[in-house]
């Protein structure tokens, strides 16, 4: 098999087996971390004294709003086709429950803006962010990614500066994504804020996948980096490029040492948006 008809079945296997029903993540339910501190997702939140919709609200907590799960209740409820358990929480000095669709998964700042970040299920397949400064919703938006788990959520700032016109903020969201492929794959998508605070979503990528005995791996070149060459594995140097993102795949089979491809792809920056390029 060439080292592109083994990348392209990884590929095939990561993009399009996981749409199939009947997998093993049908049933899931993503859950907050007992002990942890997190942020409201929603505005204008319910903290209720007990675990359902016609409870006595306690307290009012606006977006941005930190609580810390006290404990997962056996009540799960689903609105708009988003399922999730309810949780009792702290809230500064208040004890309460909060159903878990109104809480973020994760959340990080940027310099004096915060985003935060939802898994929206498996069955919507779908992550949300917003973009807010304080108790103030600035920008959000939806992105289809496939069925994602809460248990690989990071993030990365990347130098906006090396674009030109450049991005008020670009970052990398990584999260794990269910798969038939050892369970799953980390993936990361590249998001931009531009000067006028819209999110935008630019592209993602996997830094590496196995299905024995092809696998692969992949690195991002940005524009004042230098990915040095490997004799062992053939690889190349690969120098930056001006406004040009460089992603490098590695395929190889782990059976024959002596088997090693490479396909490279550009993401060029317009001002707006980086545009993909492929070459061999």
């Amino acid at each position: 098999m060439s080292g592109y008809k083994s990348l392209l079945y990884i590929l095939v296997f990561l993009y399009v087996f996981p749409l199939f029903p009947q997998n093993h993540w049908d049933n899931y339910i993503h859950e907050k971390t007992i002990g942890s501190t997190y942020q409201i997702f929603g505005d204008n939140v319910n903290l209720r004294d007990a675990d359902n919709l016609k409870s006595k609200v306690k307290k009012k907590l606006s977006i941005g709003s930190a609580v810390t799960i006290l404990a997962k209740t056996n009540q799960i409820m689903e609105q708009d086709s988003v399922k999730e358990y309810w949780y009792e929480v702290k809230s500064e000095n208040e004890i309460g429950y909060i159903w878990g669709g109104l809480i973020a998964d994760y959340s990080f700042p940027i310099e004096d803006h915060t985003i935060l970040c939802k898994n929206l299920g498996v069955k919507l397949g779908k992550i949300e962010l917003k973009l807010i400064q304080g108790d103030k919703l600035l920008s959000q938006s939806k992105w289809e990614v496939g069925p994602v788990s809460n248990e690989s959520w990071k993030h990365q700032i990347y130098p906006s500066s090396e674009f030109t016109p450049s991005p008020k903020f670009l970052f990398g969201l990584t999260y794990l994504v269910f798969s038939e492929i050892e369970y799953g794959y980390t993936n990361e998508q590249l998001i931009t804020i531009s000067p006028d605070k819209k999110l935008i979503s630019q592209f993602s990528w996997n830094p590496g996948s196995c299905d024995p005995p092809s696998c692969a791996e992949s690195w991002l070149v940005f524009p004042s980096e230098t990915l040095n060459a490997d004799i062992k594995t053939q690889r190349k140097i690969t120098k930056g490029k001006k406004n040009t993102i460089q992603e490098l795949t590695h395929s190889f089979d782990i059976e024959d040492s002596n088997f090693h491809e490479y396909y490279k792809s550009e993401y060029i920056w317009n001002g707006t948006t980086f545009q993909k390029k492929e070459s061999q």
